[in-house]
């Protein structure tokens, strides 16, 4: 069953007198769910948007058609969360330091301030201001509503993997790396990079975890990935310019060029040609190479005179002369396999 929900912002206020909306949740799989009566069974398709009543440890309450139905966690994914809280209406109005208009004042409020409720006493109540201030506020002079927050969930890379979005953005994400996923559309889950960039990923490609945060994007902790991503997004764009001799992208690259001007991106500034490059970093064996490594090559005969930008996969990125270009190819062709001479990992765990 298909339902159409608008769409979320991070927060939306709704002051609405129906309490018949919930936390909002997705299902990532086909599900086939009997209500808690046991006499009615549903069929919830992938994709398919519910509300969701409560949250127990390992299942979802859904509210479908004045029926209750229990659905694992594994098979929902959980996209927002409803929260009460109290606005000001009316002036003046103050935050009292007891539940007494007598009592010292702590704060005085504004016009459609936000609180959140800890405790009811009598005609107050206990409040918390969104900048932690505490008070006793009278109730007559506030409405009641709800907060609705973007939820953010949990989830484990199964496989290594780069993915690009429509903004020609990439994210470099490595097996077992801890995802950020915002929410499940067109059979893939939307993850979320640092600076808030969405990426689709494959749902076969993530394992969904059992726990759940709101909303707090500066916690993101990927800083080695984050980079290796911003590397490997500037040699993606540096695709098709022609390759110059000595240039680092004023009119084009050539090889030491293209990885010099990628790593310097991330403000590291390697040297400046392809064989004193082969120094820097640490040194990795062929079939430990990871996104982000440097390939070496002797194309000369004299020892180290190219370089390339691992991309994952088996293939590299680099400046080609003799295609005249910056383009993707096989580190195992015919004539790089036989001129590999060793590789380096600059952006080191």
């Amino acid at each position: 069953m298909k339902r159409c929900f608008a769409a979320l912002t991070v927060a939306t206020l709704m002051f609405a007198s129906s309490t018949a909306f919930g936390d909002t949740g997705v299902f990532i799989k086909n599900a086939i769910l009997m209500d808690e009566d046991g006499e009615n069974v549903t069929t919830f398709s992938q994709g398919a948007r519910v509300y969701i009543s409560e949250e127990k440890e390992n299942q979802f309450l859904i509210n479908e058609n004045n029926d209750i139905y229990y659905a694992d966690k594994q098979d929902l994914l959980l996209i927002s969360k409803k929260t009460k809280i109290y606005r000001v209406k009316s002036t003046p109005s103050i935050m009292y330091l007891e539940p007494n208009p007598n009592s010292n004042p702590v704060k005085e409020l504004q016009l459609g301030d936000i609180l959140y409720l800890e405790k009811l006493e009598g005609q107050f109540g206990l409040f918390k201001t969104e900048n932690q201030k505490k008070g006793f506020v009278f109730l007559s002079s506030l409405d009641e509503g709800y907060i609705e927050k973007e939820n953010i969930s949990h989830g484990t890379a199964t496989a290594t993997m780069t993915v690009k979005n429509s903004e020609n953005k990439y994210l470099h994400i490595r097996k077992a790396d801890l995802l950020y996923i915002k929410d499940f559309r067109d059979n893939q889950y939307i993850i979320l990079d640092e600076e808030g960039n969405e990426f689709f990923v494959n749902p076969l490609l993530v394992s969904l975890n059992k726990d759940s945060i709101q909303a707090s994007r500066s916690s993101f902790n990927r800083r080695n990935v984050t980079n290796i991503s911003k590397v490997i997004e500037y040699a993606y764009n540096a695709i098709g310019k022609p390759y110059v001799y000595g240039d680092t992208g004023k009119k084009g690259y050539d090889c030491s060029g293209l990885t010099y001007s990628a790593f310097l991106e991330i403000g590291i500034k390697l040297p400046r040609s392809s064989s004193t490059q082969a120094s820097t970093g640490v040194p990795i064996k062929k079939e430990d190479l990871i996104t982000g490594d440097l390939l070496f090559f002797n194309t000369s005969g004299k020892g180290i005179s190219h370089v390339g930008l691992y991309i994952g996969e088996g293939k590299m990125i680099h400046a080609s002369t003799g295609s005249k270009k910056v383009k993707i190819e096989e580190i195992d062709s015919t004539y790089y396999k036989k001129r590999y001479v060793s590789a380096r990992r600059v952006i080191v765990d």
